[in-house]
This record gives C-alpha cells, structure tokens and sequence, in this order.
C-alpha cells in the first residue's frame, strides 16, 4: 500500500485537498517535478471534474487524448506540476498549474493557444559535445541553444511541444517574478534590487529579501504567466 498510495495526512501542502477525507490518494510515479510541485494525472482528473474516481480517470486516458506539455499522457500516476499545460482535446478542457496566494497549486482553465506555450525557470547550463549550449530546466526538461546569453536564474518561454525558446526572460531588476519557495510562497513581486544571491522583491506594498532559489521571472513589466 505504501507504494503504490499515500496517506492523505501527510500528503504535501502544495497539494489543495482536505485532510480528513479518504485515508489513501494515489502517489505520483517519478518524474519531471519534484514531489513538492506536482500531483498524479488522476488527482489532476478528479480536480477538474472530469472523473470521481481512479477507474474513471484510468478509462479517461485511454479513451480520451489528454496531453501534458503537447505529449500524450495515458499514465493515472502521471505527476502533473507547475507550469505544465494540459489539453484534454477530446473535452476542450485547457488548464495549466500555477501557485494560489498561499503556495498551494491551482488548476487554471486558459485558452487553447496558451497550452501551446511554457514558461520555464533556468536552473543551470551545461556545455556538450561541438561547444553546443545545455539548459536544463526546473522541469526536467533540456533544451539546446546557441544563445550564450541565457544564465541561470533566467526563465525561458518555449513553444510546445517542439520546445523551441521563443523569448528569454532575463532575472534582473525589474523583473516581475513568482516566488516559488520561503515565507511568501505564492505570491508575486518585482526585483528592486539583487546583491549575489540575495534580493530584494516588492510585493504590493511589502518589501521583503529572499534568495535566488525562491524566484521564479515571468515577465518583465507585463507579465508572461496565464
């Protein structure tokens, strides 16, 4: 049991479900996101009230085509995390996953030409084989470029599912970010000032320092998440 489910109770935070209902909920197989950030593809299902149980969301994925970042997904254990987009074709349903106000992640309906995109967060860059450029992604993902000018801490916008970088956002003063991480999980802010790895973000009329880890840029001035 402990395997294949979790214990409800100790579930994370992140996720939005009562505590006190069913003991057990599916645990997500391994994946792109971290535990922390994404939930199974049932869970996803059940959210946005195309199933009310596992069997059903299982039938779902086989009858209906339901894709995650432009990629056909059939796997009820499948984690669904931030930022993914999610297009269940058959349903016209077009969601993606973001934070709410108090860190916990939301299922956002968007407009079909949305899930055709992805905001991406750099984590670090590598340099491969013919001095080509490796960026690998918050979400597991790798990407090659020519573009030496993106670092870590940028965040990308890829079209999908070709994952071509269609804009850099660049992690700098002025930045509009998501924080991702410390006591103001959820909210969002603009860079006013960075020194090393700390910085300073003003969120409405709170001005507080974090740390690099907990941003994540998504836009700059007009801000690119929806």
């Amino acid at each position: 049991m402990s395997k294949l489910h979790l214990k409800r109770i100790i579930t994370p935070r992140t996720w939005f479900l009562p505590r006190k209902q069913t003991k057990f909920i599916t645990r997500p197989n391994s994946g792109p996101h971290s535990f922390k950030f994404s939930f199974p593809m049932s869970f996803f299902l059940k959210k946005t009230g195309f199933a009310s149980t596992t069997n059903e969301a299982k039938k779902i994925l086989n009858v209906k085509t339901v894709f995650v970042d432009g990629k056909r997904i059939k796997d009820a254990k499948f984690p669904v995390g931030l930022m993914d987009s999610v297009n269940i074709k058959d349903a016209k349903g077009f969601f993606r996953v973001v934070l709410d106000e108090k860190g916990r992640l939301k299922i956002l309906s968007i407009p079909e030409a949305e899930t055709k995109i992805k905001i991406c967060k750099v984590n670090n860059k590598t340099m491969i084989k013919n001095k080509k450029i490796q960026i690998n992604l918050f979400d597991g993902k790798n990407v090659l470029t020519e573009d030496a000018s993106i670092k870590t801490g940028d965040s990308v916008v890829l079209e999908l599912p070709s994952l071509k970088i269609k804009n850099v956002l660049k992690f700098e003063k002025g930045a509009s970010v998501l924080m991702i991480g410390g006591r103001h999980m959820g909210s969002f802010g603009v860079i006013e000032k960075i020194e090393n790895k700390k910085l300073i973000v003003k969120s409405g009329q709170d001005t507080f320092d974090t740390e690099k880890r907990f941003v994540f840029v998504i836009g700059k001035e007009v801000v690119q998440l929806k």
